[in-house]
């Protein structure tokens, strides 16, 4: 299929199935490209003029051999940025929901993200921002702000800042160079409540050689005190049993010595039993086995540390409680009944429950049973697998 742009210029295009982050794109700088079709008539192709940023995207299905992109193509915004700060720094972590024309997205913003949440193919119009967050481990007040965005823009990457006031943990760590898709540079970020006053540092000086000078008297004082009880044992014998405290006599044989204690004989490793019709390949009640991902023969979720979570045939349930299939009881941002992995041989799909950090594949947010595929990324809340067949 060949791609009629009109003029030379600076774009991406890619096919995909439906819209999603940009990857393996092909540059187009040329006034026409001719595009491989390998894929099926529902799949989309995807153009992104970056000069603009803007994205057109048609069905193949819907397509000739030639498509000659007009102007009115280019329908969506092909980036929108929202981030979220407290006092000029990132935010460590958040939910954020962007809403536009078309519905409702959700972005999670950690650490790594540097407080930026993306959303593409975002329709101009107007937009509604929600920010949900937590402080001191409690659900705070969601942030709502209500933006217009416009399809001829000065920036191509169109950027919302939203500030929180409440003390939220921020992202300490200096980042250098200009955010992806901002437009500015940004120096070093400060925590929420770090005072950048260079005048502390006198105090925190003087509050160091206090530290150090009392240690030293501290130490003179023992030194001292050990020296006198040296020198004069009697008196401090005879004022130690005025209060009632006995001092062991050197001469005394239940004092003396014993001598080193015998060396304990370690038992004998206990015997193992071996039934004739035992399966050998059993394991042990109660210990899960540590299954090394090259050797994984069934499907299984492989967490971030390289544990390894073989899948059964069937529903199973994952979820904060003890009772799950999958128990995840030391995520706090995993609900008690959070989602349910269906198994049917070598198939896999995943189901939110309606979670209250919600379920994400390859980084999307899913609303519906979704098919995972080997590679694929899939996270409970905050916490990530990686699905291996």
């Amino acid at each position: 299929m060949t791609l009629d742009f009109g003029s030379a210029g600076d774009r991406d295009v890619w096919i995909a199935d439906k819209l999603f982050k940009p990857v393996a794109t092909m540059k187009a700088a040329e006034a026409t490209l001719d595009l491989p079709v390998a894929g099926g008539k529902q799949d989309r192709i995807f153009v992104w003029d970056r000069k603009t940023g803007n994205l057109a995207s048609k069905s193949i299905g819907g397509l000739g051999p030639v498509w000659k992109l007009q102007p009115s193509d280019y329908s969506v915004a092909g980036r929108v940025v929202v981030r979220v700060v407290h006092e000029g720094a990132p935010v460590a972590v958040a939910f954020v929901t962007l809403k536009d024309a078309g519905g409702e997205r959700e972005s999670q913003i950690d650490p790594s993200k540097k407080g930026e949440a993306e959303f593409y193919g975002i329709k101009p119009g107007a937009l509604d921002i929600t920010v949900r967050y937590n402080v001191k481990g409690a659900d705070a007040e969601p942030v709502k702000q209500s933006v217009v965005l416009n399809p001829k823009r000065s920036q191509p990457d169109q950027v919302y800042e939203v500030s929180l006031t409440e003390d939220v943990q921020t992202v300490e760590a200096g980042m250098e160079g200009a955010n992806p898709g901002s437009g500015k540079t940004s120096g070093t970020s400060m925590k929420a409540g770090a005072e950048n006053d260079n005048s502390k540092g006198g105090s925190v000086i003087g509050n160091v050689l206090i530290y150090v000078l009392g240690l030293g008297i501290a130490g003179a004082g023992i030194y001292f005190g050990l020296r006198y009880m040296k020198d004069n044992q009697e008196k401090v014998a005879e004022q130690l049993k005025k209060v009632g405290v006995q001092i062991p006599d050197p001469q005394d044989p239940a004092q003396q010595d014993p001598g080193p204690a015998p060396v304990p004989i370690p038992p004998a490793p206990p015997q193992k039993i071996i039934l004739d019709d035992a399966d050998p390949n059993v394991p042990v009640a109660g210990v899960a086995p540590v299954i090394p991902s090259a050797a994984i023969s069934q499907p299984s979720l492989v967490m971030e540390n390289g544990d390894v979570f073989p899948i059964p045939e069937g529903e199973t349930v994952v979820g904060r409680e003890a009772t799950c299939g999958l128990a995840l009881v030391a995520e706090s941002t995993v609900s008690r009944r959070h989602a349910v992995l269906s198994r049917q041989g070598s198939s896999l799909t995943v189901r939110d429950e309606g979670s209250s950090n919600g379920t994400y594949l390859n980084g999307v947010k899913i609303a519906a049973d979704t098919v995972l595929r080997p590679g694929d990324q899939v996270q409970f809340g905050q916490a990530r697998f990686r699905f291996e067949a």
